[in-house]
């Protein structure tokens, strides 16, 4: 709506002033005049295509972060731009000051200034497109580790260290803009080097600081006085996970496992612990019921598993006896397991035998079919031409009695000929007188 209320009003004014120009518009005098105006308004019309065109450059180059590459660049670009903003502004309603100078002294017009302007936004908004694709280029390990701690989202974890190393790539930007690209390039290795250690420290920080926690607990519980073998274990695990995400930070679903592998050595621990504390605690007079109770646990899960009743036996000897049977178990589950899976292959396959049977059975029935109508189609054609045949030697014989008929009289014609000539020559000759 603004734009159009601009147009009708700079139409307006154009008008009026190519009245006021021309004190008689029917003349060739004001023809020169005419074509002037008519030129610089197009001149105007491509300026102001032209700043809008500077607009959606500036809306790009926001979102390709073109001021954070190129800042120098980018600034010079929209002091221009708003440079010849300012120089449209003194005619956009009134064309007749486009050609008007800029100043007292000055021989440049405010249009030709305008159009200076948008010229140098263009071409530093080129170089800082330029720069930022030459920066890419030479330093594309640095910004590929920058995509990636954005990736895993570092800025959370370590704001402080994100900023310092974004200062640090920018300085190397800085550098590349400036011609510097050697220089950026013998830089980047020092700050990929900071780049992979942060997201080293960020994964770690992500996957594996609830298994440290947990082990720093048992550690300032004193677990180590009860359960130092298990304890140890456990930390094990957790260096272990460690020691993986700085080799393979990016190896996600792995480094859950090693994580998730750790929680649970270090729950261990911390269970093995308890048990020693409670056997600690234990008066002489408890230490058979406590044992029974384990035996308790033993016993049921025999009974759930169908398993004899080893209780005769030491609880090692029991534990054994129920590997035994569990495997025992385990292998006739997977005899069964694959015996179903044959079964369901046999059977499978005997429909897939049954169904391509079916289907040469149907192939079969639908040619059947078709030789049953061609033989019906060619007893249909044969009755017809039998037919046909009958009825042409029918009419032949009819042609043929018609012919004999047709001989007979006139033989019949023939012989009767002479005696009639004979008689009507006689008939004449009385009738003639004499």
């Amino acid at each position: 709506m603004i734009k159009e209320l601009k147009f009708a009003a700079l139409t307006a004014v154009i008008a009026l002033t190519i009245t006021g120009c021309a004190s008689n518009p029917d003349s060739a005098s004001s023809l020169a005049a005419d074509a002037k105006q008519s030129e610089t308004i197009t001149q105007i019309n491509n300026l102001k295509q032209a700043i809008d065109a500077a607009n959606q450059k500036t809306t790009y180059g926001i979102e390709e972060e073109l001021d954070w590459f190129a800042t120098k660049e980018i600034k010079d670009a929209n002091d221009a731009l708003t440079e010849a903003k300012d120089y449209y502004a003194k005619f956009e309603f009134n064309p007749s000051e486009a050609n008007s100078s800029t100043g007292f002294f000055s021989s440049t017009t405010n249009i030709t200034a305008a159009e200076e302007g948008i010229s140098k936004f263009n071409e530093h908004m080129t170089k800082a497109i330029n720069i930022k694709a030459a920066a890419l280029s030479a330093l594309a390990e640095a910004f590929e580790y920058r995509t990636q701690l954005k990736k895993i989202d570092a800025q959370k974890y370590f704001p402080s260290t994100v900023k310092e190393l974004e200062g640090d790539l920018k300085k190397l930007v800085d550098q590349v803009s400036n011609d510097k690209v050697e220089a950026a390039i013998n830089s980047q290795p020092a700050l990929v080097a900071k780049q992979r250690a942060l997201e080293i420290k960020t994964v770690t920080a992500i996957y594996l600081t609830d298994a440290q926690k947990e082990l720093d607990r048992l550690v300032k519980a004193n677990t180590a006085q009860d359960a130092p073998k298990s304890l140890s274990q456990a930390s094990a695990s957790l260096t272990a996970a460690i020691a993986f995400v700085a080799a393979e930070p990016r190896s996600i679903s792995k480094i859950e496992l090693k994580a998730e592998e750790a929680i649970f050595s270090i729950k261990r621990a911390e269970q093995i612990a308890l048990t020693v504390k409670k056997l600690k605690a234990l008066q002489q007079k408890d230490y058979e019921d406590y044992i029974i109770n384990y035996e308790k646990i033993l016993f049921a899960t025999s009974n759930a598993l169908g398993a004899d009743d080893s209780r005769d036996l030491s609880f090692e000897e029991q534990g054994k006896a129920l590997v035994v049977f569990i495997e025992a178990n385990l292998k006739d589950q997977e005899a069964s397991i694959k015996a179903q899976q044959n079964l369901r292959k046999e059977l499978k396959n005997q429909k897939s035998y049954t169904e391509l049977l079916e289907e040469k059975i149907s192939t079969l029935n639908t040619s059947l079919a078709d030789v049953k109508k061609s033989l019906a189609d060619l007893r249909s054609e044969k009755a017809a031409a039998e037919q046909a045949t009958m009825e042409k030697a029918a009419e032949a014989k009819q042609v043929a009695a018609e012919q004999e008929k047709s001989k007979a009289e006139e033989a019949k014609v023939e012989a009767r000929a002479p005696a009639e000539i004979k008689t009507e020559t006689e008939q004449a000759e009385s009738t003639t007188p004499q």
